[in-house]
């Protein structure tokens, strides 16, 4: 079924990497221009476009298709959409507030209509995922 939409299971694992490097460049840069911010108007100006750089990335660079309304559609049962979350939960990618987006993801896709492949691939990540948890508790 997915094949015929021209999704191929792991499809996005790339994309989701390679766009985590980019937040992650983003974020760096506005890290290193915070501290000079107040020196003087050009360090001023190269730090507030940084922030602008990084704010009008973000969502498009967040997750497949960008992250606004990505948890409806998940729930909606967008297959393009469901792909992409299993690849981010298989991937766990590491940016700024990754953490949180992960833990969403993980809840919405939880009760989304997925292939038995991908329920598959989401039962281990998920399985992996109350492991872990429970080895912090311990």
């Amino acid at each position: 079924m997915f094949e015929a939409l021209g999704i191929k299971m792991g499809h996005y694992t790339d994309e989701i990497l390679r766009n985590s490097r980019r937040i992650n460049d983003l974020k760096n840069r506005i890290d290193e221009t915070v501290k000079f911010r107040d020196k003087n108007e050009y360090k001023r100006k190269e730090w507030q476009k940084a922030c602008t750089d990084f704010h009008q990335e973000y969502n498009a660079l967040a997750f497949p298709g960008g992250y606004e309304g990505a948890l409806d559609r998940i729930l909606d049962g967008d297959p393009k959409a469901m792909e992409a979350a299993i690849c981010f939960l298989e991937v766990r990618p590491y940016f700024f507030r990754s953490g949180y987006m992960f833990k969403d993801i993980l809840r919405k896709t939880k009760k989304a209509q997925l292939s038995e492949d991908q329920r598959n691939r989401f039962n281990k990540v998920y399985d992996a995922y109350i492991k872990y948890r429970e080895s912090r508790n311990a």
